[in-house]
């Protein structure tokens, strides 16, 4: 069993995620995307679907039909469907992150997992996200912080 070297835990998660680049860098536009999905001020943004794999605090791993390179920043929006039904409550908007790109692997053809840290989430977002991981952690015994 591989270490885990996360600074946070991480829960799988089957959600809907949709994703645009917020930045157009140089690495964006030389890779195969759509140029609707790259997100500017001229024109209406059309964001990318995929599925959420993973989600922490801190960041997400979601399962990319494009290759994104590390370091392109993205916008993305998060079902809250699963959060809701695991924590309870109702919510109807969307969690609106933004994160940083710190890896892209390949899985299969047309699969890549993006690794992204998130950049900017709000409390309530954090919140929302924390309880569902707290709510679907199987354990019954608190795990051991050995920050403190």
């Amino acid at each position: 069993m591989p270490l885990n070297t996360r600074a946070k835990k991480r829960e799988t998660v089957e959600a809907l995620a949709e994703y645009a680049i917020n930045e157009s860098t140089e690495k964006t536009v030389k890779l195969n995307i759509p140029k609707s999905s790259i997100k500017s001020e001229a024109a209406e943004v059309v964001f990318v679907k995929a599925n959420l794999l993973d989600i922490s605090v801190i960041g997400c791993a979601i399962d990319s039909p494009y290759i994104i390179p590390p370091g392109v920043i993205l916008d993305i929006k998060i079902d809250p469907t699963p959060f809701t039904n695991v924590a309870g409550g109702e919510r109807k908007e969307s969690v609106k992150v933004i994160g940083r790109v710190t890896s892209c692997v390949m899985k299969t053809a047309s699969h890549y997992r993006l690794g992204v840290c998130f950049t900017k989430i709000e409390k309530e977002d954090v919140d929302l996200i924390d309880n569902f991981i707290r709510l679907s952690e199987r354990r019954q015994a608190p795990r051991w912080d050995m920050t403190k």
